[in-house]
């Protein structure tokens, strides 16, 4: 158990000119940023390197986030244009060829003999010793990246997708465009950078997730934490539970997305707009939701996985449980009543037909989401239903646990070992070892 504090979309790409603005970088700070505090490599970088990265840090032609190991800047730039030529194993790198292709829009000529100028080279070399890592060489005459891994080519492109105008997103290209010169070497300074995004809360439409992986790519990030259900709503489609998106993934338009819809027109706040189409009169009330099928969100991952980046998709249990258990109420325990303060009141952990419900909803999110990792929450439980719930008594005697915070550690290492059977990692809140 671990604890953790492009198909064709080009407009998404257009959120290259946000690097040059705080709007984005200030709505990260709205978003839980994740990175394991373990690096995941030995800082070694000598003097010489960090005063180059020092000095080149003053430097405005280098506008990068996050800033590379090691940036030597040099004289000149290199331009693209029209009769630019490639170097690269097409059958090797053919995913990170048209991400680089749809970036500058243009030909880029393949060439298997190494031209005298106006060229960029792709190159694995498997010695290099940082997973992710590249070295960038831009020169009057080139641009050479070479790379460990797929991974690091792809980190690398992104670096020039900094290091170039604004002004190319769109329709325009790369033709006639410069970056600076320098030598660049960087690589991760930590194997796991993570940002979660709540889509349960406040719905946002598939077309968004696919910008949001943009911005993922663009500065970096190779994990995405999805928190797809919550008291408030359920995003993913589950097969055998249909209502839990039929109707759990609509609620009444309320005070909270009134201040939504006037915070965008105040702000020109785009992620606080509620589009019209998640908005649909049902039994005469406003509603406002919106969830995405298994096939959208299959199609996302395979989206994020192009660009070297995990979706860890977040099914929160046994608390944050409102929706399920209203359209579900066996899930909660005989004698559990809502208050409507504070926290929901949670799955019960003591009858087995929740342990049924919550394996055969991960049974679908496993075949959707193909990494070791998986979010099970485990956070916030109001654990008072479970004091006063006979069924509990029963499983605390018959357990030999000595508390309700103990029985939510059962809770959690029974769904543990469910998680390891299908190949998977559980990983939560820090609330998850409230029980020990």
């Amino acid at each position: 158990m671990q604890i953790i504090a492009r198909k064709g979309r080009s407009q998404a790409r257009t959120i290259k000119s946000l690097l040059k603005t705080k709007s984005f970088m200030a709505g990260l700070s709205l978003l839980s940023l994740v990175v394991i505090t373990q690096p995941a490599i030995a800082q070694t970088t000598t003097n010489s390197s960090a005063i180059s990265v020092q000095s080149s840090k003053t430097d405005n032609r280098y506008p990068l986030i996050p800033y590379p190991q090691s940036l030597i800047p040099a004289a000149g730039q290199f331009i693209f244009n029209q009769n630019t030529h490639l170097i690269a194993d097409s059958k090797t790198l053919g995913i990170e060829i048209q991400d680089l292709k749809e970036l500058l829009q243009l030909p880029l000529k393949p060439v298997s003999n190494l031209p005298e100028a106006n060229f960029i080279s792709l190159e694995l070399d498997g010695s290099l010793t940082h997973p992710e890592g590249y070295s960038l060489t831009i020169t009057p005459a080139s641009v050479k990246i070479i790379a460990k891994d797929k991974a690091g080519i792809f980190r690398a492109i992104e670096t020039i997708r900094q290091l170039l105008p604004p002004s190319l997103e769109g329709a325009k290209g790369a033709d006639n465009q410069a970056i600076p010169a320098a030598t660049i070497t960087d690589y991760p300074a930590y194997a796991y950078r993570g940002m979660h995004l709540d889509v349960a809360r406040h719905f946002f439409s598939i077309d968004y997730l696919y910008k949001f992986v943009d911005r993922l790519a663009l500065y970096k990030f190779n994990k995405f934490h999805l928190h797809l259900t919550d008291d408030e709503g359920w995003r993913i489609e589950i097969k055998k539970y249909p209502k839990l998106t039929s109707e759990g993934a609509w609620r009444t338009l309320d005070s909270h997305d009134s201040a939504c819809i006037k915070r965008a027109e105040q702000t020109g706040n785009p992620d606080m707009y509620l589009d019209s189409s998640h908005l649909k009169m049902i039994h005469g009330k406003m509603m406002y939701g919106g969830f995405y099928t298994q096939k959208e969100m299959k199609a996302l991952v395979a989206y994020a996985a192009a660009r070297h980046i995990d979706i860890i998709p977040e099914i929160d249990m046994p608390g944050h449980s409102r929706t399920a258990i209203r359209l579900y109420p066996f899930l909660a325990c005989s004698a559990a009543k809502e208050t409507g303060q504070g926290f929901s009141v949670p799955m019960c952990p003591c009858n087995e037909a929740t342990y049924t419900f919550a394996e055969n909803v991960y049974k679908e999110i496993f075949a959707i989401f193909p990494y070791e990792y998986v979010h099970l929450g485990a956070d916030e439980v109001n654990k008072e239903s479970w004091e006063n719930s006979a069924e509990c008594a029963v499983t605390l005697n018959k357990e030999g646990l000595k508390n309700v915070n103990e029985l939510q550690s059962y809770f959690v290492r029974r769904m543990e070992q469910f998680f390891n059977k299908h190949g998977k990692k559980l990983i939560g809140w820090d609330e998850i070892l409230e029980g020990g």
